[in-house]
């Protein structure tokens, strides 16, 4: 009986665990590439707090600088731990789809 009840929605995570899998290699690419670019900003932006530090500049605008600086190194490592819960759900479906 608990089978029968099971076929269904094992046969409804099928195109869930595809579209998981296709969304988990886009965003890998993404995140990947991208994470260059952050870098790079997060670099420019926090040196550019420094030197405005150095150069008595407001304290307003490095704050500023400073908080995207440090958005920008982060924010390849928080689409990072999206994408492993990501990959957390797909492993989880495909043990329910295999069990």
């Amino acid at each position: 009986m608990k089978k029968l009840l099971k076929l269904p929605l094992r046969i409804a995570t099928l195109p869930l665990i595809a579209i998981l899998l296709v969304f988990q290699l886009i965003s890998s690419l993404i995140v990947g590439l991208t994470s260059i670019v952050t870098n790079l900003l997060a670099t420019v932006f926090l040196f550019g707090s420094l030197a405005g530090w150095i150069a008595n500049a407001p304290s307003g605008m490095i704050f500023q600088t400073a908080v995207l600086g440090i958005f920008f190194a982060f924010a390849p490592h928080i689409a990072e731990w999206l994408l492993e819960e990501v990959t957390d759900l797909t492993l989880g479906l495909l043990d329910f789809l295999l069990t």
